[in-house]
């Protein structure tokens, strides 16, 4: 953690209006973790907006204990995330059904027929890896999306998960050999 971090929080501890800076700073990263896992627009916001009040709710709470602040905001994301779920699995299922339909009306206007037949065969990909994904576990899909979307280290998920890097490494490893086995194809 910065040292300017550290005194944004220790201030925004005092005043909550102080808050926003560390809203700004950590908006973006979380809202694209949480439309990366829900591809909805809408509920993304609505549940980082559930984050960040939480965080700035518990912030008198907050000790730092060597991890960096946004593996906090994370930790509460993820759990915003995974309380929606359970309180709305057939959403999910909706979700991931429009994500297909949508995928439905993709045309490749004006291209030579390899190039429209190669276009529909990625975008089946794309639809086979969405499915794949949302037949995870859901501390399959965190780790996927820390990784490859939110591009983070190993060791700022392991901070982010309250875990080890070895660990990490050895889910991971076997979240992608999982999604490469439900996909029926190679992941690159």
């Amino acid at each position: 953690m910065t040292a300017s971090e550290k005194e944004l929080i220790e201030a925004a501890k005092k005043d909550k209006r102080v808050f926003a800076q560390l809203y700004d700073l950590h908006f973006k990263p979380i809202y694209h973790f949480l439309l990366s896992r829900v591809a909805d627009g809408q509920l993304a916001e609505d549940i980082t907006s559930d984050t960040f009040m939480i965080a700035m709710e518990k912030i008198d709470s907050y000790k730092y204990t060597g991890k960096p602040f946004r593996a906090w905001i994370y930790r509460i994301a993820i759990n915003e995330l995974n309380q929606h779920y359970r309180k709305n699995k057939r959403e999910k299922e909706a979700l991931i059904r429009e994500w297909h339909e949508v995928g439905e009306t993709f045309e490749a206007v004006d291209m030579d027929i390899k190039e429209k037949e190669s276009a529909e065969e990625e975008l089946n990909h794309v639809k086979q890896l969405n499915e794949a994904f949302h037949l995870l576990k859901n501390d399959e899909q965190d780790l996927l999306s820390l990784r490859y979307f939110q591009e983070m280290s190993y060791s700022e998920i392991a901070e982010t998960l309250n875990t080890t890097v070895n660990n990490v490494g050895v889910k991971l490893n076997r979240a992608v050999n999982r999604l490469s086995q439900l996909c029926n194809f190679e992941l690159s």
